[in-house]
């Protein structure tokens, strides 16, 4: 039977830990990172329906500018 050296296992268990901190800050980052671009596809999206109401205010002004067409006859009376 092998009996296990305690420097060896002390050593194993520190780098075990090291190993769980240095995963946890990378979820962490990966976590900040995510968070960062919901935030901007959130503001993206917010700007991209702000420019397409302009265009539609835009477009329907520029179609209520135009002359109507009106298909009633008119009258030519003088006086």
């Amino acid at each position: 039977m092998k009996i296990p050296n305690p420097a060896t296992v002390t050593a194993r268990k520190r780098e075990d830990g090291v190993a769980v901190i240095v995963m946890l800050i990378l979820l962490g980052l990966i976590l900040a990172f995510v968070v960062a671009n919901f935030n901007t596809l959130s503001d993206l999206h917010g700007e991209l329906k702000r420019i397409e109401q302009r265009q539609i205010r835009r477009i329907n002004n520029a179609g209520t500018n135009a002359v109507p067409q009106s298909t009633a006859p008119r009258s030519m009376s003088t006086p």
